[in-house]
């Protein structure tokens, strides 16, 4: 039988625990959207919010006992990137960079864009630039290069 102050002292360990949990998801989350924000400290407040509120639905789906309900749920992951995801760069819109690239190379241009050059320019279309640098892969600069309509993009010229 446990005293009083064993649980206490076991409540305040896993309350540790879950906070250090929390705190390494949300490092986790706050690198992918920092360059979104500009500046890490912001990010980490965004993502700080984000984490506790994904934490909260996922205790309660994992409540209800619905194992169904809990492989459907997405990963930490996947659930910041639906929420973050912006609905343009530099004018050319999210739906338009995920059909012209893979799913690898869209995020990378979505969350990690640090340039955006205008190669060429024709009647109907923009040929664009994106530079790109993924803190996964060690400062290695992506250049990624794709044409865009101009009914579409709101560039200017």
């Amino acid at each position: 039988m446990l005293s009083v102050e064993e649980k206490a002292a076991r409540k305040v360990r896993h309350n540790r625990v879950q906070r250090k949990h929390i705190m390494q998801d949300a490092h986790i989350v706050a690198k992918m959207i920092a360059n979104l924000c500009g500046n890490y400290q912001v990010a980490m407040s965004f993502a700080l919010k984000f984490v506790y509120a994904y934490r909260a639905k996922r205790a309660a789906v994992k409540a209800t006992g619905d194992r169904v309900a809990m492989y459907r749920f997405k990963s930490l992951t996947s659930a910041a990137h639906e929420e973050f995801t912006p609905e343009s760069v530099n004018g050319v819109p999210a739906w338009a960079i995920r059909k012209d690239f893979s799913q690898c190379g869209a995020d990378d241009i979505l969350f990690y864009t640090v340039n955006f050059e205008v190669l060429q320019e024709t009647e109907k279309a923009f040929q664009v630039k994106f530079d790109t640098v993924n803190p996964d892969e060690n400062g290695y600069v992506d250049h990624h290069t794709t044409w865009v309509a101009k009914s579409i993009a709101k560039i200017a010229a």
